[in-house]
C-alpha cells in the first residue's frame, strides 16, 4: 500500500441540503401512485420512487418522471443540488435533497453535442462586472449542472470535445455513442495534492499517489503571518522559487504566490557510488550559497495553575536555596520574570520557562524542610539547540497567566535529510561534493543534486524527465512551462524547441569528471527539475546511548528517542 486516500477534486461542491416537500408535491403531481392505493400484485412492474432513502411510491412510466425532473433541474426550476438516480436493474428511482454530498459542475451534452457554445464562453470573458452573467448564470441557462456521486454512476462522461467529434464523426472508433456530459476540463478530476504534480498522466500512478502525501510534508512559506504565530512546529524555507514548469491548476492554488521547492540542476548519472539505494548527491558549494537552507521553529508553551482554592504556580526564576527538584540544565538563561528573553541561544537541557509553586504545609509532613517551593519548569528537549525567536506572555480564560516561547534554529542541509521531485521520487542526501568534485559541462555547469539512472526504469517517472526538458526550454526561453495533464503537448514538441536552442534534443549533455578532468564515456541526461525539501532531517531522528533510563518494572531501557531509550537489534 502507499497511502491511498480519497481527496476532493478541484471542483467538489458539498451539498447544503434544501426540503424535500417541492420534490414530494411534484412527484404527486405526475402520476407517483401512493401505497393506499396500489395492489402489492403491481409493485414489481412498477419503479419504485424513494426520497432521501425514504420509499414515497411507485410510478408506471419513470422514464418521462426522469427527464422531467432533470429539464426542470437544468432551469433551475428545481434546487440545483437535487441528485436524480435511476437504476434500471432494481426498477429504483432514488431522488436526494439532502445535505453533506459531494457533487460537481459538468457541460451538458445532448445529441453529442455540447449546450454550451463559444459565443457564450465568449461573453463570459467580455463581461464588465463580476455580477453580470457569471457562473450561476452558465447553470441557470442549462450549459452547466452539478451531478453527485451517485449520479454519476448513471452519465456516460467525455473527457475532452474531441471524443464527441469522434462519437458524432465517426462512431465506430468511439468509445461512446451516448454521452451524457463533458468534462470542463479533464485535469479537474484530480485534487489539490495531485494538481501541483507536472505531467501526472505520464507517471505510473503510484507514483502520483506518493507525491501527493509527500506534497505535504514539503517545507515553503506555509502562510505568509508565520513569524506572529506560534504553532507547535514550522518548517520554513530560506529562498524558495516558483517552478519553472507549471500546471493550469497551480495559478488557482496560488502556488506560485507560497511555493515549496527550488529549481535545481539536477543529473541523472552514477557518481563515486555514494546516491546508490535511493540516495543522492548533492552539491556542497550551492549548500553553502544557501541551497535549500531552512528555519525550524518549536513552540514551548505553560500555565499558571490553580492547586486548591487559594494557592497556584507562579512563573519566576527558581532559587536552588528554597526550591526543591530542580533539573540539571541551567536556569541562567531566565531572566527574572522566569522566561528567556528573545535573541538567548539556548541549547541541551536549557530551561526556558521558569515556574514554581508553594509547597504545602501537610507536604513536609511537620519535619523542619529548607525547601519551601517546588520546580515545575518547561526545558528545551535535549536533543535540540536553538534560538529564542518570540515570547508571548498573556493570560486565559481564568484570569491566569500563560506563556508560549518559540525557538528557532537553522537547519543547513546535510547527508542524511529527505529530498523529493514531484514525482515521487524521493532520496536521502548520500554524499556532498565541492563544486570543483563536481562533474562539469562544456558550459561549466555543474548539478546540484546527482540522481542514480536506476531510480528511473522500474519506476516509470517519465513526468519528471519531460519536466527536465521542458524546464531547460522554459529557462532558455524565459517563460513558464505548461505541464497541465491531458493536453495535446508531446515529447516530440518539446525536444524540438529544445534543439531549437541550441541542445541536444533529448536533454543529453557531454561531462567531464570533477575529479580526474577526463570526459566522462556516457552522455549525462541534465536539466532543470523542482525539487523539494521535506521534514524528515537526521538532525530530529539520530539517535544513540550506552546506559540510560531503565523501566521500574521490568528493568528494560525506556522505549523511544525522546526518553534516551535503548535500540533493539
Amino acid at each position: 500500500a502507499c497511502g491511498l486516500v480519497k481527496n476532493l477534486a478541484l471542483m467538489v461542491y458539498i451539498t447544503v441540503g434544501s426540503a424535500a416537500y417541492p420534490i414530494l408535491e411534484f412527484l404527486e403531481e405526475w402520476g407517483t401512485e401512493n401505497f393506499e392505493e396500489i395492489s402489492p400484485a403491481v409493485i414489481p412492474q412498477a419503479t419504485k420512487i424513494f426520497v432521501n432513502g425514504c420509499w414515497v411510491g411507485i410510478h408506471r412510466d419513470p422514464d418521462m418522471l426522469v427527464r422531467t425532473l432533470r429539464r426542470l433541474r437544468r432551469r433551475v426550476d428545481v434546487n440545483t443540488e437535487v441528485g436524480v438516480v435511476r437504476d434500471i436493474r432494481l426498477k429504483e428511482l432514488r431522488i436526494y435533497t439532502d445535505y453533506g454530498r459531494c457533487s460537481r459542475p459538468l457541460f451538458i451534452v445532448e445529441k453529442q453535442r455540447l449546450l454550451i457554445k463559444k459565443k457564450d464562453i465568449q461573453a463570459l470573458q467580455q463581461r464588465e462586472t463580476a455580477e453580470e452573467g457569471g457562473w450561476h448564470d452558465l447553470v441557470a441557462k442549462g450549459f452547466i449542472e452539478y451531478i453527485d456521486t451517485e449520479e454519476e454512476e448513471t452519465t456516460m462522461i467525455s473527457m475532452t470535445i474531441n471524443d464527441l467529434v469522434t462519437a458524432r464523426i465517426n462512431p465506430e472508433e468511439a468509445y461512446s455513442e451516448t454521452y451524457t456530459h463533458c468534462e470542463i476540463h479533464p485535469s479537474l478530476i484530480l485534487g489539490v495534492c495531485a494538481s501541483i504534480i507536472p505531467f501526472p498522466d505520464h507517471n505510473q500512478s503510484p507514483r502520483n499517489t506518493y507525491q501527493s502525501a509527500m506534497g505535504k510534508q514539503a517545507m515553503g512559506i506555509y502562510v505568509t503571518n508565520y513569524q506572529f504565530r506560534m504553532d507547535t512546529l514550522a518548517y520554513v524555507l530560506y529562498y524558495p522559487q516558483k517552478p519553472l514548469v507549471t500546471t493550469r491548476a497551480m495559478e488557482h492554488l496560488h502556488f506560485r504566490q507560497l511555493p515549496a521547492g527550488i529549481n535545481a540542476i539536477v543529473a541523472i548519472a552514477c557518481y563515486s557510488g555514494y546516491n546508490q539505494e535511493d540516495s543522492v548527491i548533492m552539491n556542497q558549494s550551492s549548500i553553502d550559497r544557501g541551497f535549500f537552507r531552512s528555519l525550524f521553529f518549536r513552540s514551548y508553551r505553560d500555565e499558571e495553575k490553580k492547586m486548591g482554592t487559594l494557592v497556584k504556580e507562579d512563573f519566576g526564576r527558581p532559587n536552588r536555596t528554597d526550591t526543591m527538584g530542580m533539573r540539571h540544565g541551567s536556569y541562567d538563561k531566565l531572566d527574572d520574570d522566569g522566561l528567556a528573553p528573545p535573541g538567548t541561544r539556548v541549547s541541551g537541557e536549557d530551561v526556558i520557562i521558569g515556574k514554581t509553586s508553594p509547597i504545602a504545609q501537610d507536604e513536609s509532613q511537620g519535619q523542619a524542610t529548607r525547601y519551601s517551593r517546588r520546580d515545575h519548569s518547561t526545558s528545551l528537549r535535549h536533543s535540540e539547540t536553538g534560538i529564542v525567536d518570540q515570547v508571548l506572555l498573556t493570560t486565559n480564560a481564568d484570569g491566569l497567566r500563560f506563556v508560549k516561547v518559540r525557538v528557532r534554529s537553522v537547519r543547513i542541509p546535510q547527508i542524511g535529510d529527505k529530498f523529493s521531485s514531484r514525482h515521487g521520487q524521493k532520496g536521502t542526501v548520500g554524499m556532498t561534493y565541492t563544486q570543483e568534485d563536481m562533474p562539469w559541462t562544456v558550459e561549466g555547469i555543474t548539478p546540484d543534486i546527482i540522481v542514480n539512472p536506476h531510480a528511473i526504469p522500474s519506476r516509470m517517472t517519465i513526468g519528471q524527465l519531460i519536466e527536465c526538458i521542458m524546464g531547460k526550454v522554459a529557462a532558455h526561453m524565459g517563460k513558464e512551462g505548461d505541464a497541465t495533464p491531458f493536453t495535446d503537448v508531446t515529447v516530440d514538441n518539446i525536444s524540438k524547441a529544445l534543439h531549437k536552442c541550441g541542445y541536444q534534443m533529448r536533454g543529453f549533455e557531454t561531462m567531464y569528471n570533477g575529479h580526474t578532468g577526463r570526459r566522462l564515456s556516457a552522455m549525462i541526461f541534465l536539466g532543470p527539475t523542482y525539487y523539494q525539501r521535506l521534514k524528515h532531517m537526521v538532525d530530529d531522528k539520530i539517535h544513540s546511548r550506552g546506559r540510560g533510563p531503565v523501566q521500574i518494572l521490568t528493568r528494560q531501557p525506556a522505549e523511544g528517542r525522546s526518553r534516551d531509550g535503548g535500540l533493539r537489534f
